[in-house]
């Protein structure tokens, strides 16, 4: 198979975005094991709000794009089932991440709001693994092979 070949475009970029997603995670719990400062709460608040917004991006090129598509061939309700439960976690992760940001100066306050933030990410953590292996399992290309000709593959891995 070739680098053109569509079912493995798709296959590798997920695969790759999807670790990027587990590092930004795990980069996160760092800075919980790190935080010190009101300005490294701050900054680990910034990045919580930053993975919102592109998990949630992700998601939604994935539900308006790829899965309608899938869909159509196969029975992927989990995966639909687990965006749901991902976007409603994102809800919670996003009032975490606000709470850091405004944390009081008391050393009481920060270590509970590092507690608290580094138990939402390790959350995170464990549903999007669960998540984005479920889904690697879907679209990987062997498998794809079976629901999708080459040329509607070129389509869905645009």
């Amino acid at each position: 198979m070739s680098s053109e070949d569509p079912y493995i475009i798709l296959y590798d970029t997920m695969v790759y975005i999807h670790g990027s997603h587990h590092q930004y995670l795990l980069l996160m719990q760092e800075q919980c094991q790190r935080a010190r400062t009101h300005t490294d709460l701050r900054h680990l608040g910034s990045d919580m709000h930053a993975f919102c917004q592109a998990l949630h991006t992700h998601n939604t090129v994935e539900d308006k794009h790829l899965f309608p598509s899938v869909t159509r061939k196969t029975n992927i309700s989990h995966l639909e089932a687990q965006h749901m439960q991902l976007e409603e976690l994102l809800i919670d992760f996003g009032h975490c991440a606000t709470r850091l940001k405004h944390v009081k100066n008391s050393e009481d306050d920060m270590h509970s709001a590092i507690i608290d933030a580094n138990s939402w990410i390790s959350k995170m953590l464990l549903l999007v693994n669960e998540h984005e292996r479920a889904e690697e399992q879907i679209i990987e290309p062997e498998n794809m092979k079976k629901l999708f000709t080459k040329d509607e593959m070129k389509l869905i891995a645009l």
